[in-house]
């Protein structure tokens, strides 16, 4: 079965979606494919589980290859905030859409390790569009809950999500505030921000080969707890662009 990705269709200007049938099943991938092509469809990406060697081995076969491991972390806000360093009076404010050209800006120099930029369906060019509109959209409520921002230094994102976590889905320090305690001060006002709309567990995401962020993490005290990955595949007649830096 193939589900429509449509902001990310629109995004773009291709038609792209989600494969997740028995994705070890060479038949079943095989028929979904055929599908897809039938349908329009340029782009396909799945998530096999990391340890499903069979549906790796399957979607490879079917052309699919690897574009992101990602790894997720987590913490307790509580028992986080209780052993974080005060944020400065003031240093931390919700982001307006008057920060929004500067957070579009930093964007296009903050993400590399992002999946997108390493998919050579995509431009990177198209991956700079992508994550200046996520932040547009996170300062409008439409990607996420809030924006903390530290004009001099850097900004996280906030999410509730519907199981009751907290989620910084995105978090950049501008390269003039790196090495002086700028992103540990962002998660904690993310934290603070997080405990006082109720929420006991924080998590966020990043790609394993981002080495630098997973020891951000750790040092923060987070625990790693989940681990997954996207594969994707370009249908016959897509484009390829190129996206590596």
């Amino acid at each position: 079965m193939v589900d429509v990705l449509g902001w990310d269709s629109a995004f773009f200007g291709r038609k792209m979606g989600v494969l997740s049938d028995n994705l070890s099943s060479p038949t079943q991938v095989a028929s979904d494919l055929s599908a897809a092509g039938t349908q329009g469809f340029e782009y396909l990406i799945c998530h096999p589980a990391v340890e499903d060697a069979a549906a790796i081995r399957t979607l490879e076969a079917a052309g699919f290859y690897l574009t992101d491991v990602g790894v997720t972390w987590s913490c307790e806000a509580q028992a986080y905030l209780a052993k974080a360093a005060p944020v400065p009076d003031g240093a931390i404010r919700l982001a307006t859409t008057a920060d929004v050209p500067r957070l579009s800006a930093e964007a296009q120099t903050l993400f590399r390790r992002s999946r997108f930029y390493s998919d050579p369906f995509f431009t990177t060019e198209e991956a700079d569009r992508l994550h200046a509109a996520w932040l547009a959209n996170s300062v409008s409520g439409q990607a996420a809950d809030a924006v903390l921002i530290n004009p001099e230094s850097g900004f996280v994102t906030c999410k509730l999500t519907k199981d009751g976590h907290g989620e910084v889905a995105l978090i950049g320090v501008w390269e003039g505030g790196r090495g002086r305690g700028a992103g540990r001060d962002l998660m904690t006002a993310a934290v603070t921000w997080f405990i006082s709309r109720g929420v006991a567990t924080v998590r966020v995401k990043t790609q394993v080969k981002n080495l630098r962020a997973m020891n951000f993490y750790h040092r923060l005290g987070f625990d790693l707890c989940a681990m997954d990955m996207t594969m994707g595949c370009m249908l016959s007649g897509a484009a390829v662009h190129g996206g590596t830096t």
